[in-house]
């Protein structure tokens, strides 16, 4: 049996200040096994909407039954019941302060249009939303990513690099709990077909009150994103190339959003509304989606080098995305496009308050001048703070102007940055 394996999420759970937290993420991902491993223990109730019985008592007195429940309570699958949130606002704002009395954990967006249209628990709850394992989940470092990238020194004396075939296996096997720990022993055909009936059931379920969605246009919209990892939206173009209307299409990627088979990063340069996904790059959940789909499609991710940089940019996404919830920081995530034929880009752009930091990745074991092209633009956004290309080979260089070559291991090896206080003789 899989040791259980600590999720640094539940640390800044359990460090919420208001009434009300909600946990969302993809069927699988461990959000419970994380509440009663973690949580739990802290003295947490726990009990779930996936039980029939417990539905049913719920949903026939749901004032009734969330006053017997015994705070702090965990409440899982709580997207089940759509006026959830409306009364466990009504309940919490009767309380006092005093740490986290209700936890909703949700396999799909929880309700947040439960009063005339607007999100009963605004202002009351912190949102957090649970990923596959990254890397440094999986070794056990618990510090984030995205600290390292903002404030820490890189050590120019590391040197470890990964083949192609072993970061197409990482890549490949992703971080759902479950189907990366067992990833070996499946055969491939075993590999496609849990993939794809996990992605049915996703898309089969009821687990939405009144959302509804046509399986076959769903899997046809679905496939195509998963098919280009990193990929541009162009609802217009999607729906041409699929006979379908690019609101169909704009609808369709709301679902997969909303049930986590797909994250969006905006534009920084032209979308301050982060919930905006017009024109925004998709990534897949886990790019274990992204290579099952590509394979069952008869195409190679490790032969096509458009396909294999994609589904890196994914990975890349994947690692630090999540870790900004346990980061010191708590940046936003962008990605950053110019308009025009031949524009500037950088692949990841975190943002918080007066400073930036880029992320570019490319898929080459050698870098050259040319490769810092994009993040060098971004350089002359006076918010500027740090960039980083990232990229197959083994050591760490330092580039004028702020920026950086690292290794994609460096993500999640901890000897690849050092504290300030420890820098280098190279680094500075």
């Amino acid at each position: 049996m899989t040791d259980y394996i600590l999720r640094p999420l539940a640390e800044t759970i359990l460090d919420a200040k208001r009434k009300t937290v909600i946990l969302e993420g993809a069927r699988a991902v461990g959000k419970t096994m994380m509440a009663r491993k973690q949580l739990v223990p802290h003295g947490f109730s726990y009990t779930t909407l996936a039980d029939e019985n417990t539905y049913n008592l719920a949903s026939a007195d749901l004032r009734g039954w969330l006053n017997e429940l015994r705070t702090p309570v965990i409440i899982d699958e709580a997207q089940r019941i759509a006026e959830l949130p409306l009364e466990v606002k009504e309940i919490v704002d009767g309380l006092p302060s005093g740490g986290i009395r209700f936890l909703l954990t949700g396999s799909a967006v929880i309700n947040r249009g439960g009063l005339d249209g607007q999100d009963p628990l605004a202002r009351r709850a912190q949102r957090y939303a649970m990923s596959p394992l990254t890397q440094r989940e999986r070794l056990g470092v618990s510090r984030s990513i995205v600290d390292d990238l903002w404030d820490a020194i890189p050590n120019t004396d590391y040197d470890d690099g990964i083949g192609r075939n072993a970061l197409y296996e990482l890549m490949a096997a992703g971080g759902f709990p479950e189907y990366s720990s067992q990833y070996d022993e499946y055969e491939d055909w075993e590999r496609e077909r849990l993939v794809t009936d996990d992605i049915a059931t996703v898309l089969g379920d009821t687990i939405l009150p009144g959302e509804k969605l046509d399986v076959v246009i769903a899997r046809t919209i679905l496939d195509r994103i998963l098919c280009s990892p990193g990929g541009i939206l162009n609802a217009s173009a999607t729906g041409d190339q699929l006979a379908l209307d690019r609101r169909t299409v704009e609808r369709y990627i709301g679902v997969f959003m909303r049930r986590f088979l797909i994250h969006a990063l905006p534009n920084i340069r032209t979308a301050p509304n982060r919930q905006a996904f017009t024109r925004a790059k998709l990534h897949p959940v886990d790019t274990s989606l992204s290579v099952q789909t590509l394979l069952s499609k008869g195409k190679d991710p490790l032969t096509d080098p458009v396909v294999y940089g994609g589904l890196l940019e994914s990975f890349v996404a994947n690692q630090i995305v999540p870790a900004t919830q346990w980061s010191a920081t708590h940046p936003d995530c962008f990605y950053w496009r110019e308009p025009g034929s031949s524009p500037k880009e950088v692949d990841l752009v975190m943002q918080r308050r007066n400073r930036i930091v880029g992320v570019e990745v490319k898929s080459s074991a050698k870098v050259n001048r040319d490769d810092f092209k994009g993040l060098a633009e971004l350089a002359k956004d006076p918010r500027f703070h740090r960039g980083y290309l990232i990229y197959t080979g083994a050591t760490i260089m330092k580039w004028p102007g702020g920026l950086w070559a690292i290794p994609v291991t460096a993500l999640w090896q901890p000897t690849a940055f050092l504290d300030s206080g420890h820098v280098s003789p190279d680094a500075e």
